[in-house]
């Protein structure tokens, strides 16, 4: 992470940054209200906080082998690693309403982590929610979160992403509405994953990145992808991207206050 990089992204952002008075697609206008601006909580999200707050306690420590890492073992707290690695409640409020809205029948998620997210995903929308976790220890914890809240509408595919994905996507050929990309955070695996979720997408899906500004890598990656012949509609969020496949809309770049 390049700090001055980001802060640099994010000043820009905010003066191309456009509110609802700049927004003339019906489309995107509609997301800005029903997605960005919806007014009301629901009570899911409290009992999902609630195993926010347990994990953030949590001080039993998992040992684990890091994919991404030359170090061969990790150990640590689940309270660090939630501390570090949880996706923040408003961009899970977000993931939420973006469901609520799309009504999806189909959800990938990759990076399951401690599968707060993914609570947030299932309870949105009956949808079936397909997630993505390289680390067995790791998906242990999320499982238990999601005993915890008695949810069932959850499939957990372990193992390296890089090789998962593709058989997944291969053996099921599924038709993907909202998919999450929230993994490796490399130039070469954003445009990988683009490129294996994208024939999969169906026509008011879309594909959300986390962190588009993480690094100059990952900004590469994503005005790449908003360039992509597929993609018709893009949206800036600066800490969230979206791109979406809808064939009857013009390509037009969004860049949006949040």
């Amino acid at each position: 992470m390049n700090l001055l990089f980001i802060i640099f992204q994010r000043v820009r952002h905010f003066f191309l940054a456009n509110g609802a008075n700049g927004i003339h697609s019906p489309f995107v206008f509609d997301f800005y209200f029903q997605v960005l601006n919806h007014p009301y909580n629901f009570y899911a999200f409290d009992q999902i906080e609630e195993q926010r707050d347990r994990l953030l306690d949590l001080d039993s420590v998992i040992e684990y082998q890091d994919l991404g890492s030359k170090s061969a073992f990790v150990k640590t707290k689940i309270s660090q690693l939630a501390a570090k690695s949880l996706m923040p409640e408003t961009k899970d409020v977000f993931l939420f309403q973006l469901c609520h809205w799309l009504k999806p029948k189909n959800v990938v998620e990759l990076g399951t982590c401690l599968g707060i997210t993914t609570a947030y995903l299932a309870k949105a929308y009956p949808a079936r929610i397909y997630t993505f976790e390289g680390i067995g220890a790791i998906s242990n914890e999320a499982k238990e979160v999601w005993k915890l809240l008695k949810i069932n509408n959850i499939e957990l595919i372990e193992g390296a992403i890089d090789a998962t994905l593709p058989n997944f996507l291969i053996k099921n050929s599924p038709n993907i509405d909202i998919a999450i990309v929230d993994a490796n955070h490399s130039y070469a695996a954003t445009i990988a994953n683009f490129k294996n979720l994208a024939p999969h997408i169906s026509n008011n899906g879309c594909i959300v990145f986390d962190d588009i500004y993480w690094s100059s890598d990952m900004a590469k990656a994503w005005n790449e992808i908003c360039e992509m012949p597929e993609v018709t509609i893009s949206i800036d969020l600066f800490h969230l991207g979206l791109v979406f496949f809808r064939k009857e809309s013009l390509k037009e770049k969004f860049i949006i206050h949040w």
